[in-house]
């Protein structure tokens, strides 16, 4: 199926193709893929073998932000195991340890985070040591040449701050990842509003602990912010 640009996250900012083709998994596709996806203990290699996925179904996917890729991951696979968009989530209660079972809707909970032409046109930002760098979203073709270096040395495994070393253009590679690995203070801040910016562009969704809430007024009930990612 075809999916516009303009729906994604990114608003489909500065794309010269208006759709690319994401389809849901057939029994066959689904039995190759669980056979042949890198295990849960090298999130690396799952995430790479993620992107590949939706690569093979249509090369313009290559030219996506990051952003709208990771989107693409969660759509593929809920629309391969949900014909509806709505799916079933169990969740662990963070302050009593309830299961909250909770059914999820495309169309209803997952909503994005206003996007500004300014936001996606990059940024200036200077470390605390005086380093000074331009941010420039990366594309899938652009990061995949960041996380290919990653996979073969095994220097960092955490894809969050592979996505964050990726945001940052500059002559120096071994600098800008000596500057986001040893960031301190306000730089950590700086660095957390990046990711925040341009990769955390789904809304969190709402959850309510009926355990909770049993002895609470309706005005004193919090909900649970759930990550898309973590879905």
């Amino acid at each position: 199926m075809n999916i516009l640009t303009s729906q994604l996250p990114s608003g489909g900012y500065g794309y010269n193709f208006s759709n690319v083709s994401v389809s849901p998994m057939t029994f066959l596709q689904i039995t190759k893929y669980l056979e042949n996806v890198p295990g849960t203990d090298d999130k690396l290699a799952r995430y790479m073998f993620d992107l590949r996925n939706l690569v093979e179904e249509d090369r313009n996917i290559l030219d996506l932000y990051i952003m709208d890729a990771d989107f693409l991951i969660f759509y593929k696979k809920l629309i391969t195991v949900s014909s509806d968009t709505t799916f079933q989530v169990t969740i662990e209660c963070p302050e009593c340890g309830h299961k909250i079972s909770t059914g999820i809707s495309m169309n209803k909970d997952i909503h994005f985070k206003a996007v500004e032409k300014e936001t996606m046109g990059g940024a200036n930002i200077v470390f605390g040591n005086g380093h000074r760098y331009n941010t420039v979203i990366p594309t899938v073709r652009e990061f995949f040449r960041t996380l290919d270096r990653y996979i073969r040395f095994k220097k960092i495994e955490d894809i969050r701050l592979i996505k964050t070393i990726s945001l940052i253009q500059g002559e120096y590679p071994n600098q800008i990842e000596d500057d986001v690995l040893q960031a301190k203070h306000s730089d950590i801040t700086m660095l957390l509003a990046l990711y925040e910016l341009y990769f955390d562009r789904v809304e969190p969704i709402e959850v309510h602990c009926p355990e909770c809430e049993k002895e609470k007024n309706p005005e004193e009930r919090r909900g649970i912010a759930v990550s898309v990612d973590t879905l």
